[in-house]
């Protein structure tokens, strides 16, 4: 049986627990480091940093500070996707960003959106080095195309193309797409090569690109990459793509990329270039590491090694730290007599 003083304190109790849940819950102090926070933040607005007032400087950390933990704490549960929160938190910051860019910077020009038509005009299967047809349109000029692949295989040693096993050619008009490389299989171990002959006519850019694309095979072979749809966060993925750890593209996004990719993939290139111009070789090497990294192996390859702490010359000097690749570079130098 209670007496009236019991009851009393069980009131008063329950009063105070009431109270205490209609209290926001304590708000920690630790989660966020605003020192390392404000160095990131840097790092985002690229050469927006220094420009800003201090109240537009203020308005972005703020959407940062609410970003962060969520980010963070996604990342230490190994959780690849990102939760709703923290969508609406990254697009809400990006487009301040893009405003600031277009304030400070300039407007990102409107590029067409429309793809031409692709048509293969001849394939055929590499064989120790040598063309095979598989596919030709009658009356084309096979000679024509059989001196792409001279061009293309004299630019490279003899081993480079040892993972390939198509070569195809293909056209979708002039001042379209040059070439590109794909998987001819699921797991990355043998790939195609393709080339338009309409667009081959300019030698240099014919060079860049097929290095450019050479490269896209060198890192996302199956020797440096899993094609998987088990997406992790311990190394770069691309959707469908894992990369390995000790990659060369994984090591390429850990030096370079690690605070700034979240943004990229919500903004336009371009506005994204534009506030990191002093970190890429080309405006096409910011649309994403992968492009980034055949773009800086295009030019380590053919520019004499480069001084300076801008960010584009410590990406090509990235890859003087592989031995492999330096033997490969000095390869392709005298494969083009440079």
């Amino acid at each position: 049986m209670r007496t009236w003083y019991q009851y009393g304190l069980l009131a008063a109790c329950l009063l105070a627990c009431l109270l205490a849940s209609c209290e926001s819950p304590p708000q920690r102090t630790d989660a966020v480091d605003l020192t390392e926070l404000d160095q990131v933040l840097a790092v985002q607005l690229g050469r927006l940093d220094g420009r800003l007032t201090d109240k537009e400087r203020e308005r972005a950390m703020a959407f940062l500070v609410k970003l962060w933990p969520l980010r963070t704490e996604r990342l230490e549960a190994g959780v690849y996707e990102k939760s709703g929160q923290e969508r609406y938190l990254l697009e809400q910051l990006n487009r301040l960003y893009n405003r600031y860019t277009t304030k400070y910077l300039g407007e990102a020009p409107v590029w067409s959106e429309s793809v031409p038509p692709e048509r293969e005009l001849a394939r055929y299967r590499i064989v120790d080095g040598a063309l095979r047809p598989t596919v030709q349109e009658s009356g084309n000029p096979s000679a024509e195309y059989e001196t792409l692949w001279d061009q293309i295989t004299q630019m490279l040693p003899a081993r480079a193309f040892s993972g390939f096993s198509h070569f195809t050619v293909f056209t979708d008009g002039p001042n379209e797409l040059l070439a590109y490389v794909v998987m001819t299989d699921r797991q990355g171990e043998t790939w195609e090569i393709a080339i338009d002959p309409a667009d081959a006519g300019d030698s240099d850019l014919f060079l860049e690109t097929v290095l450019h694309e050479y490269c896209h095979y060198l890192t996302l072979n199956a020797g440096q990459a899993e094609y998987t749809e088990r997406q992790t966060t311990d190394t770069y993925n691309e959707p469908g793509m894992v990369s390995h750890s000790g990659s060369y593209l994984d090591d390429f996004y850990q030096a370079f990329w690690t605070d700034v990719l979240d943004d990229r993939l919500v903004s336009d290139s371009y506005s994204f270039f534009l506030r990191h111009e002093d970190d890429f070789v080309t405006d096409y090497a910011a649309t994403d590491p992968s492009e980034d990294i055949a773009e800086s192996f295009t030019y380590f390859v053919l520019w004499e090694p480069q001084e300076g702490e801008d960010v584009w010359i410590q990406k090509l000097n990235f890859f003087f730290d592989y031995p492999e690749l330096v033997e490969l570079r000095t390869e392709i130098r005298a494969c083009l007599g440079l």
